[in-house]
């Protein structure tokens, strides 16, 4: 199921950076997530110690945070159309 919910996140990334498309991102990404967590459970793993977070390590100042809690991703996502488009480069590349 986690893998079909990643595709249809790929989709929706795959689209320009308007403003319904930045919202169907977040959309899927928030599925995505979920669908990994009830997995994680299913699979009776437990999460301890640290919280994933995507961080960006370039030195050239950018309009979005260069630290974001994977939780907090989707509200990024439909914020801010520069990390759209870094996501956007980073999950849909072959």
């Amino acid at each position: 199921m986690a893998n079909t919910e990643y595709e249809k996140l790929q989709e929706a990334l795959k689209k320009a950076p308007t403003e319904e498309a930045r919202q169907a991102a977040a959309e899927a990404l928030r599925r995505y997530l979920a669908s990994s967590e009830e997995r994680r459970k299913s699979l009776g793993a437990k999460r301890t110690g640290s919280t994933p977070t995507i961080v960006s390590l370039q030195k050239l100042v950018k309009p979005y945070p260069t630290a974001v809690k994977l939780v907090d991703t989707p509200e990024e996502i439909a914020r801010n159309p520069e990390y759209y488009k870094l996501l956007q480069k980073v999950l849909t590349t072959k």
